[in-house]
């Protein structure tokens, strides 16, 4: 801090000086002439009457003249036999005024009777000047106030600038909860509340990539495990046909470990809004089928009926990878969970469009806030991807607005909701069930 004070001091005072100086020099040659001007005018009377009451008289007279007039003028007054050495600008002055000024108005010369006869000299008292001493302590009693007002301030600002020190060093330490406090008239305090936005954004950005790792190793775990199974039975297996089934579903874990890595891709990519893909206009139906096609598969060999009821809304304006991604973990969920069908409908509902997987599980009832609780925690992958494609894109399906519901639970007269609202776009969780159907996410 001693530093920046001694440094700032120096370069103050350095500036005040020479303003001072250059401004002394400006102004001088401003209004000199100026003062030149208003001088001859004020003057210019008593330059009469002297050369009036001496006009006409001899050396001697004036003299005695010149001496009843002394005790009365705060000037001197003396008569010179001769005439001073004029230089050309005081003999225009002469000629112009009658008289001319010396010494920075402090003599003033005028010829009597003419500019080769006698002349009489005026002495003033002139302008009181501050001594070199007065002047020095003034300007050092200047400097001593300005270096009392700059450490004050670099002391206040060097406060502010050690807590955004201190807070830098907690982060750099890992604590990034840590913020940065500054008074709210503080010089920096713009600064600190951008230091404090960006270590929200890096500890968001910490937490997003821990979720990321805790949801690869929750989704990939089973794939892996049943590969690994699967090769172990092949390794102990003779039967040619077991172990052509065996390889079969090897390639169906394969290929859903290979859809796995691709959902988690995509959901690092979607913490990247800037960075996705345009928006596209599609084909709800068309799109529908074609999302569906691998579910198809995996809803015949579970055993359970997938059914795609036609959509009235016609188009979808959405990034069509983003929205599959979706829609591919609402059914997966659904299809582990159901009996014996599942249906996917895309349908207007207040004004919104609403895509819809109702499957006919058994219900949850029994243990509604356990397994609420499980499904915050189990598929929490989940939920964050449908977010965050939805907020990714705010798709408009024919002109309305894209929302995605899952409905589950015990009844609508004991129903409860859980909404993520994304800038207007509600994604909702609605715990709820009618006739033992349920809407799994």
């Amino acid at each position: 801090m001693k530093r920046l004070f001694l440094w700032l001091w120096f370069v103050t005072g350095a500036c005040f000086l020479a303003s001072v100086f250059f401004l002394n020099h400006i102004l001088d040659g401003i209004y000199t002439p100026v003062q030149d001007r208003v001088f001859v005018q004020q003057v210019r009377g008593q330059v009469y009457a002297l050369r009036s009451g001496l006009a006409g008289l001899d050396a001697d007279q004036q003299r005695e003249r010149l001496q009843q007039w002394q005790p009365h003028y705060g000037i001197a007054l003396t008569l010179l036999d001769k005439p001073p050495a004029l230089d050309a600008q005081e003999q225009v002055a002469v000629k112009a005024d009658g008289f001319i000024v010396r010494d920075q108005y402090q003599q003033v010369l005028l010829p009597i009777e003419g500019s080769d006869g006698r002349w009489l000299h005026l002495r003033l008292p002139g302008a009181v000047h501050m001594t070199t001493y007065m002047t020095i302590a003034a300007y050092l009693s200047i400097l001593l106030l300005v270096g009392a007002s700059l450490y004050a301030w670099v002391r206040l600002l060097w406060r502010d600038l050690d807590a955004l020190r201190v807070h830098a060093d907690r982060i750099g330490a890992g604590d990034l909860q840590a913020r940065a406090q500054v008074s709210p008239r503080s010089q920096i305090r713009v600064i600190v509340d951008h230091s404090n936005r960006m270590a929200a954004r890096v500890a968001e950005l910490v937490q997003r990539q821990r979720d990321l790792t805790h949801a690869i190793s929750h989704e990939l775990r089973t794939p892996i495990a049943r590969v690994a199974f699967g090769l172990d039975l092949m390794q102990d297996s003779d039967d040619h046909e077991r172990r052509t089934r065996l390889a079969q579903g090897l390639h169906g874990d394969l290929a859903e470990l290979n859809r796995l890595v691709s959902e988690l891709l995509a959901y690092e990519r979607l913490e990247h809004p800037g960075e996705g893909e345009p928006m596209q206009r599609i084909e709800a139906n068309d799109w529908l089928q074609a999302c569906l096609a691998d579910a198809r598969r995996d809803a015949e060999r579970a055993g359970v009926v997938l059914r795609v009821q036609p959509s009235a809304l016609p188009r979808v304006d959405a990034e069509p990878r983003l929205l599959q991604l979706a829609l591919s973990n609402l059914v997966g969920n659904a299809l582990r969970h159901a009996r014996s069908q599942v249906e996917v409908s895309l349908v207007g509902v207040g004004g919104r469009a609403c895509l819809r997987v109702d499957d006919d599980g058994p219900g949850i009832a029994e243990a509604l806030a356990r397994t609420a609780e499980q499904l915050r925690e189990g598929t929490e992958a989940t939920l964050r991807q449908l977010k965050s494609a939805l907020e990714h894109h705010r798709d408009s399906i024919a002109g309305e607005t894209l929302a995605a519901t899952v409905h589950f639970g015990p009844g609508p007269a004991g129903a409860t909701a859980e909404t993520i609202d994304v800038d207007g776009h509600p994604l909702t969780i609605h715990i709820q069930a009618l006739e033992r159907q349920k809407d799994r996410a």
